[in-house]
């Protein structure tokens, strides 16, 4: 028995470690490609259009600011052994491999007008996605049943067919596209034939993993709101981590004067900042309970 228990803590020790550090590592990577990308020295170079660098530093701002500090807080908090990195790590995984998937095989590797350095950096996105499987797989085990609030239905109600009605919206949006270049070859834009890769890229990570994410985890919240409390988490966290990078990419195409924003995509100019406030209010909603705990808990203690 006492081996058992030196095993278990030497287990314990050695997972908290490695969480906490994957963490911090992935967030340095990030400051990494924003200092390496377009945003910084411009030495990592993509293979994309102009309209695709705009996009990418946009991208790359958002990690920069939201994301890291998210990391950074939750793997020291967890390093540290406190509850609340849970908390942060959630926010993560989804995000980290959607980002590295995109950097990785948005690229437009067949066309030679675009030259670039990209494949040099294989190992930071390869990270950014392990990075984010390690980090799901064990914050979602990382909480109980406890952990849930109590919510009001119809407040849930409310909020749920709001949200779905956008995300209705998003989809309409990404699938016209997608029938439009079926049918002429290319966008209104002029984005398709500029970018094909990316276009196929993003439209199949969205219509395929974002907006399907999103109504099952609408669906899980309005079924089964505490059981499934850690997996609500962990899609809202990716559409927020996720809706405010796709907002930082819109609004530096936005001030850079993107041509690319006409036709279906300059819809989204209205569609994602409704979404982003959307996902920011729903996990507010999740987890505004354990804010004024926290608040409560700072007050008593002064």
């Amino acid at each position: 028995m006492p081996n058992e228990s030196k095993s278990e803590l030497k287990h314990e020790i050695f997972e908290r470690y490695t969480i906490g550090l994957t963490a911090i590592l992935c967030a340095g990577i990030l400051v990494v490609i924003a200092i390496l990308g377009p945003l910084g020295l411009g030495i990592m170079e993509h293979r994309t259009s102009q309209s695709g660098i705009y996009q990418t530093t946009g991208q790359d701002l958002a990690g920069l600011l939201l994301l890291t500090p998210i990391l950074l807080i939750g793997g020291v908090l967890h390093l540290m052994k406190r509850d609340g990195s849970k908390y942060f790590l959630i926010l993560t995984p989804i995000t980290l491999i959607y980002t590295g998937l995109s950097y990785g095989i948005g690229q437009e590797w067949s066309n030679p007008a675009y030259t670039g350095n990209i494949e040099n950096y294989f190992w930071l996105f390869w990270a950014m996605i392990v990075g984010g499987l390690i980090m799901g797989m064990s914050s979602l085990s990382m909480f109980t049943d406890d952990d849930a609030p109590e919510f009001s239905r119809r407040g849930l109600r409310i909020y749920v067919g709001l949200l779905s009605v956008f995300l209705l919206f998003f989809a309409f949006m990404w699938s016209s596209d997608v029938f439009e270049v079926l049918a002429t070859g290319n966008t209104s834009s002029g984005s398709y034939q500029s970018s094909p890769t990316v276009f196929w890229v993003i439209r199949y990570l969205d219509l395929g993993i974002s907006i399907p994410v999103g109504f099952i985890s609408l669906y899980l919240l309005i079924t089964r709101p505490k059981k499934a409390y850690p997996i609500v988490l962990l899609f809202f966290g990716f559409f927020v981590t996720l809706g405010t990078a796709v907002n930082t990419m819109a609004l530096v195409q936005v001030l850079s004067g993107d041509p690319e924003i006409a036709g279906a995509a300059a819809a989204g100019l209205i569609i994602f900042p409704v979404l982003g406030i959307l996902a920011w209010a729903g996990l507010y909603y999740l987890i505004k309970d354990k804010i004024r705990a926290l608040l409560s808990r700072n007050k008593s203690g002064e």
